[in-house]
């Protein structure tokens, strides 16, 4: 019989080379307008080799009649839709074109300011919610730098920004083993009777990798009961390697 695939493998290369991507185009150019641009190419660039070619990867903004959102790091549209604008990576979409809306940061130093990002990505995806009256627009934040030991302050952000905006974040990959999700009620974690709760994880060299999974099952509709094994591979279930937990309107609680 022969060997099986080795999928926990599979994605700790796509952690790396996520990484080797950012080092490669940083070492060859060495002054970018900002810090984090050069991330958000490798970003980009890895997305577009997994995600569906039903939809368009960019960054650009989402304008409706009545105003326009900040520019978004990674925008990811419908490929069906038309666009306003397209030059390059650059888009500018309405409200019914968008499938997912990604910022990309080096490093959040504090609550204060994974707050104010959170609150970003919940602010765009409300100007989306109000035109099309669906809630249909994946958040995620990607973050390069960090430790485990800051998922707490990842969670008191995602608390502080939903007290205000009342829309929750879906994913947050922090450094390479820190996962955050949220699910929502009725899903494989929570019954109908459960909320919806906020879950951390501790996912070394698979947390980037665990992010792009579950970004590909939301903008590519892709079925987790047949093809779950190939982009959730943690043996047994990641739900062994929760910490942390955040009921909406709760405090941030830690598992072990």
């Amino acid at each position: 019989m022969p060997n099986p695939p080795n999928y926990t493998e599979f994605h700790r290369s796509i952690t790396e080379e996520l990484y080797s991507i950012k080092d490669r185009i940083r070492n060859l150019v060495q002054h970018w307008p900002t810090d984090g641009e050069h991330k958000e190419i490798a970003v980009k660039s890895l997305l577009r080799r997994h995600l569906p070619e039903s939809v368009i990867v960019g960054r650009g903004f989402v304008v409706t009649q009545s105003e326009s959102s900040t520019q978004i790091d990674i925008l990811i549209v419908d490929a069906n839709k038309p666009t306003l604008f397209k030059d390059g990576d650059l888009l500018i979409v309405t409200p019914d074109a968008v499938r997912a809306v990604v910022e990309v940061k080096t490093a959040q130093r504090g609550t204060k300011e994974l707050t104010e990002t959170f609150t970003k990505l919940s602010q765009i995806e409300n100007i989306c919610q109000k035109s099309t009256g669906r809630d249909s627009v994946f958040t995620g934040l990607f973050v390069f730098e960090g430790e485990h030991d800051d998922c707490e302050k990842i969670l008191q952000g995602i608390a502080k920004s939903y007290s205000v905006t009342n829309r929750p974040i879906n994913c947050v990959s922090y450094g390479k083993e820190t996962f955050v999700r949220y699910w929502p009620r009725g899903t494989e974690i929570n019954s109908a009777e459960q909320g919806s709760v906020w879950h951390g994880y501790k996912l070394p060299e698979v947390a980037p990798s665990y992010f792009l999974g579950n970004l590909i099952e939301w903008v590519g509709s892709g079925d987790v009961n047949s093809a779950g094994f190939a982009w959730f591979p943690a043996i047994g279930g990641k739900e062994q390697y929760r910490s942390h937990f955040l009921p909406p309107g709760g405090k941030p609680t830690v598992y072990w």
